[in-house]
């Protein structure tokens, strides 16, 4: 693993306004890695699930704007630094999803400017809703399955490492096989989960889940 070097971190902008190119050089290579969500850039150096180069957060947010990718639930290159969207556009799911990923980034990590991108872009509305949020839109009196699933509550997000375990009949040869949990279908009542034996996506129950290497 690559770990950032101190001696040769750049600083941080003075007036702390930073823009895409500023962003791009604190991916966690060298220097400390930070994201940007809803127009704030947070320093996410601490966190275990995002390191530089490494899975699926890593490999895309480090360094770049993640807003509409968290408020998408999307881990797809093509929606990240986007910035031709309006609130509007978003599903209400998709704005609370995206209001519980602003807490939980602004929440867990120090805010550490402003990106220069998103000036004049009105989040007002995120920022509301975010007060009524736990971590990945689930709201506090909802049991809401986009991130939390399994007998224990486990809490799971896009770009986890699962196993699925417990599958019955004709799914029993899914059993033991891992992937990456890309979002959570509410239709089927379950999480997409590509496989890494077969790049294929299947619809797998919470119950059915848990983590790579539990």
């Amino acid at each position: 693993r690559r770990k950032p070097r101190g001696g040769s971190r750049k600083p941080s902008p003075a007036d702390g306004v930073w823009d895409l190119d500023k962003l791009a050089k604190f991916n966690g290579a060298v220097n400390p890695l930070c994201l940007g969500v809803c127009g704030k850039i947070v320093d996410c150096s601490s966190s275990e699930n995002i390191k530089y180069n490494e899975g699926a957060y890593g490999t895309l947010w480090a360094g770049n704007d993640a807003t509409y990718s968290l408020a998408t639930l999307s881990l797809e290159k093509k929606d990240v630094n986007k910035f031709d969207f309006k609130l509007s556009d978003l599903t209400a799911e998709q704005h609370k999803a995206l209001a519980g990923w602003y807490k939980h980034f602004t929440t867990k990590y120090n805010v550490v400017g402003t990106l220069k991108e998103w000036e004049g872009f009105d989040f007002s509305s995120v920022f509301e809703e975010a007060k009524s949020q736990t971590p990945f839109g689930a709201a506090k009196t909802e049991d809401t399955p986009l991130a939390m699933g399994g007998e224990g509550g486990t809490f799971y997000a896009m770009g986890d490492r699962v196993e699925i375990h417990s599958c019955e009949g004709e799914r029993q040869g899914l059993n033991g096989l891992k992937g990456v949990l890309l979002k959570y279908n509410p239709e089927q009542k379950g999480f997409e989960i590509k496989l890494d034996a077969t790049n294929k996506v299947e619809i797998i129950g919470p119950a059915q889940l848990k983590r790579d290497g539990e």
